[in-house]
């Protein structure tokens, strides 16, 4: 359903890595792809058994594809990228689709007329080099799969801020927005023609609180230019052993580009739990906030 236009988009992120990767080599930042060559085929590929300096070959398998349910139009497939190695190597290869799986693993992208979120595995080699005119290649595959849908909205970003100017992007575990109003019940009696049962509560409402629940794990940077997102984890962080007095803007963005964005500022961390998670040697931090005065 989507294959032509994932093809297009895995050759697309190929071709940027070729052209703008770099690496620093004796004290120069230099584009070790330099003159090389990838091409995307869709279907089993034969030039590559004449190949040249600096060629790489790929070749893109997609099965077909299943709905996941009854509730919504989403869709799942799976895909193989098979890859034959620049001649007398495989470094090269091996770095280039491993930059594809660590760039662009788990992101939401566009396929034609749906929203999707791609999923890549590492490649591997897939075993001992082939001899080819005289020169060797070396044969690597990576797996991937694709969920898309029609309708459904994709994607969330969270961020906050010190300031509601300077915002860092959190990464929580399922955390969630809580709207909650605030007031009074009160129970009505009914007319005589209703027998006289009662007709259940009203609700008067005064206010509206607002919880957001946001559980993260510790991470620093160390960025000297840009010593926002160490600032805003240590704060985190403070928040689980010292007094309340720091306030946060909260910023999230709902279906990434062109969706919808929604801001709260004035929070006060209410609740802090610092947990230490042994099996993975994660500092988590659990925190809970609420809109302050």
């Amino acid at each position: 359903m989507v294959s032509y236009d994932l093809r297009t988009y895995i050759q697309q992120k190929i071709d940027y890595i070729i052209a703008n990767y770099e690496e620093t080599i004796g004290g120069t930042a230099t584009k070790i792809f330099a003159g090389y060559t990838c091409k995307i085929s869709g279907d089993i590929n034969y030039e590559f058994l004449s190949p040249s300096d600096k060629q790489i070959e790929a070749s893109l398998f997609i099965g077909s594809a299943t709905k996941n349910n009854d509730l919504e139009n989403k869709y799942n497939q799976k895909f193989t990228i098979n890859i034959a190695s620049e001649i007398n190597g495989g470094k090269m290869a091996m770095k280039l689709f491993t930059l594809l799986f660590e760039g662009y693993t788990r992101k939401y992208i566009d396929l034609g007329d749906y929203k999707a979120k791609i999923f890549l595995t590492s490649p591997v080699f897939m075993g001992k080099y082939e001899n080819i005119n005289s020169n060797y290649i070396n044969y690597m595959v990576m797996n991937g799969d694709i969920e898309y849908v029609k309708d459904v909205v994709l994607g969330c970003k969270y961020s906050l801020s010190l300031n509601g100017t300077n915002y860092t992007e959190v990464l929580p575990r399922t955390p969630y927005v809580l709207k909650e109003a605030m007031g009074g019940v009160d129970i009505q009696v009914l007319n005589a023609t209703q027998n006289g049962n009662t007709a259940g509560t009203i609700f008067t409402k005064s206010s509206d609180v607002m919880t957001i629940n946001l559980v993260v794990i510790y991470e620093l940077n160390g960025d000297t230019n840009d010593t926002t997102h160490d600032t805003i984890f240590n704060s985190l962080l403070n928040e689980c052993y010292g007094a309340s007095n720091q306030k946060y803007y909260f910023k999230t963005e709902i279906g990434g580009t062109g969706g919808t964005t929604k801001t709260i500022s004035n929070l006060i961390c209410v609740r802090g739990q610092h947990i230490y998670d042994e099996a993975t040697g994660e500092n988590v931090l659990s925190l809970q906030f609420k809109v302050g005065a």
